[in-house]
């Protein structure tokens, strides 16, 4: 688990713009799922590579955005947070997408 797909983060980074547009509640539930799913994927990858504070910003994040247990907020906040996510996931990006590689020598 050394890597997220280039497509997969700008898919998700899509759907956290297109978030703060006032679209149907089935929307934002799916949102809800793949951000969950996209931040603890990230979450292991970046605790993976040791870094010491993403992992808890992606860890806190998906949190925020798991579909079993909601957390409410009123929708101007969503986009706030919905806006915020995806800068937050481009600002990673690299974190995201490195290989860890190991010198053997």
């Amino acid at each position: 688990m050394n890597k997220i797909p280039t497509i997969v983060i700008y898919i998700t980074v899509a759907m956290l713009f297109m978030g703060v547009a006032p679209l149907p509640y089935g929307y934002y539930m799916l949102l809800r799922i793949v951000a969950c799913v996209f931040f603890v994927w990230a979450f292991f990858i970046t605790q993976e590579q040791n870094h010491k504070i993403t992992p808890w910003l992606f860890g806190l994040l998906a949190i925020v955005f798991n579909p079993i247990i909601k957390i409410h907020f009123q929708k101007e906040f969503w986009a706030i947070i919905d806006a915020t996510a995806a800068i937050v996931i481009l600002v990673n990006k690299s974190k995201l997408i490195e290989k860890n590689i190991e010198n053997n020598t």
